[in-house]
């Protein structure tokens, strides 16, 4: 059974539905927000010890990573999801978890980094979107790539693009954490 942390910075809904789908193998025992956010409601409905680090109770960004890093390690955490988690983890952390980091991305990476992801697409008048699940490394977006599904929109609506690709991202998340633990087991 493979221990998973959950970072989040909005809604949670990406991390809600890692909780419905009850993936074989895991056990979310851990959220971590760098905010108060709506997912912190999402832990608490579902009984899951949840702890928020505010940037601005710690001197540094390393002294804050290293608490981060010792409550991961307290609570035997193998794996970290990133599900919407909105700041960029320094190179000493990104080591210290080296291959047990991943997240989850609006676009077809390489394409549109970073924030608002989907209405950059969009602006650009682009009919083929997409979702990336990728390791996280020092970079923002940059890790290697694991898995993609490309969407096909022709339409020009911000809300319904996004619920297609949502739609995608709750799909194809589960499912690449599915293999992982599979491979991870040796299955």
């Amino acid at each position: 059974m493979k221990r998973i942390a959950v970072f989040a910075s909005g809604k949670g809904t990406n991390f809600h539905n890692l909780i419905v789908q009850k993936i074989p193998d895991i056990q979310i025992v851990l959220l971590v927000t760098d905010t108060q956010c709506p997912a912190l409601e999402v832990a608490q409905s579902y009984g899951i010890e949840a702890y928020t680090c505010l940037r601005n109770q710690f001197q540094s960004k390393q002294s804050m990573e290293e608490h981060i890093a010792s409550i991961l390690e307290n609570r035997k955490v193998d794996f970290i999801v990133l599900a919407g988690y909105m700041r960029l983890f320094s190179p000493w952390f990104v080591n210290r978890f080296t291959g047990r980091i991943i997240n989850i991305h609006p676009s077809l990476l390489p394409n549109y980094k970073g924030k608002h992801a989907i209405q950059q697409a969009l602006s650009d008048g682009k009919k083929i979107y997409g979702v990336s699940v990728h390791f996280v490394n020092e970079g923002m977006d940059e890790g290697e790539i694991i898995a993609q599904t490309p969407i096909i929109y022709e339409g020009d609506n911000l809300d319904e693009l996004e619920q297609l690709v949502h739609e995608v991202e709750y799909a194809l998340y589960p499912q690449v954490i599915r293999e992982i633990c599979k491979k991870e087991n040796g299955q």
